[in-house]
């Protein structure tokens, strides 16, 4: 029973991760279209390697205690570690979002959110065969 367990607390664990992982991306890209027109606005972009590093860390290693009821509750996945995408022209208001490059990243984000989500059924329903099959 123990290794079910642990399969399907790595196979859920990781597939959650990457979805995390997607939406965090789909609201910066998001940020970055509606910023499109904004004059000096620099656009972003994940910090995909940061994200995922804290994302498997180890929960001893990611864990705040609070020591007294007066601190701050301090989630650990609170927004996105962005940096700045300097991948696009800068137009003549300082802005660099291009648009174009925005939709097609969005896409694919949103292609990887779509195949995660199609995984993590296909998990639920292999296991809920298991147990039905199990049984008699």
């Amino acid at each position: 029973m123990k290794i079910l367990d642990s399969l399907f607390e790595q196979t859920v664990t990781g597939l959650n991760k990457a979805m995390d992982l997607s939406w965090r991306k789909g609201k910066v890209i998001a940020s970055n279209i509606a910023n499109a027109e904004t004059p000096r606005y620099r656009a972003t972009e994940l910090d995909f390697g940061k994200e995922l590093e804290m994302a498997f860390a180890s929960k001893e290693d990611n864990q705040l205690t609070r020591t007294d009821s007066k601190h701050m509750e301090l989630a650990r996945n609170e927004g996105a570690k962005t940096r700045a995408d300097l991948s696009g022209i800068t137009k003549a208001d300082g802005n660099n979002v291009d648009i174009d490059k925005q939709m097609a990243t969005m896409m694919s984000n949103s292609s990887d959110f779509s195949n995660a989500v199609q995984l993590m059924k296909y998990k639920f329903q292999l296991y809920r065969s298991s147990i039905r099959d199990g049984r008699g």
